[in-house]
């Protein structure tokens, strides 16, 4: 009986770290159909530093966020058929919602409703108002990566 249970237990540990995403294979299906990988790879470690390299190339234009610039950049992504926001190497989001918006008081402008990963070890899932997953204005590079 306790070889059946070793044997099961084994089993099932063995299938959920198999039927686990890696973190580029995350990252890759949440920006399909914006970014083309082709042959590229992400960094399993530092996926999201992999695609802002990818997303810079790729993107129709790039925007480095401040505080005083947020209102603008925001204003001028309901124009495009995706909007990135990626904080560091840590955070990517994806603007999901441009009618569905709270005022920061941190940015100083009302932000958008999105969903996205932070990466603390393993990919976080976070669905939530851009102040909610971006953070409050800081020396951390924040970069806007827009898709027609």
């Amino acid at each position: 009986m306790r070889v059946i249970f070793a044997l099961l237990l084994t089993a099932v540990i063995s299938f959920s770290a198999f039927s686990q995403k890696s973190k580029s294979e995350i990252i890759k299906e949440f920006s399909s159909g914006v970014i083309d990988y082709g042959e590229l790879t992400l960094n399993e470690y530092s996926p999201i530093s992999s695609f802002n390299k990818i997303a810079y190339d790729q993107a129709d234009k790039s925007i480095t966020l401040t505080k005083e610039n947020m209102a603008s950049a925001l204003s001028e992504a309901v124009a495009y058929k995706a909007c990135f926001i990626s904080v560091g190497t840590y955070t990517l989001v994806k603007v999901t919602d441009f009618n569905k918006k709270v005022m920061s008081g941190s940015w100083g402008c009302k932000l958008p409703f999105g969903e996205g990963y932070i990466q603390k070890g393993t990919l976080l899932h976070k669905e939530d108002y851009l102040n909610n997953i971006i953070g409050v204005p800081s020396s951390q590079r924040r970069m806007m990566f827009l898709f027609k």
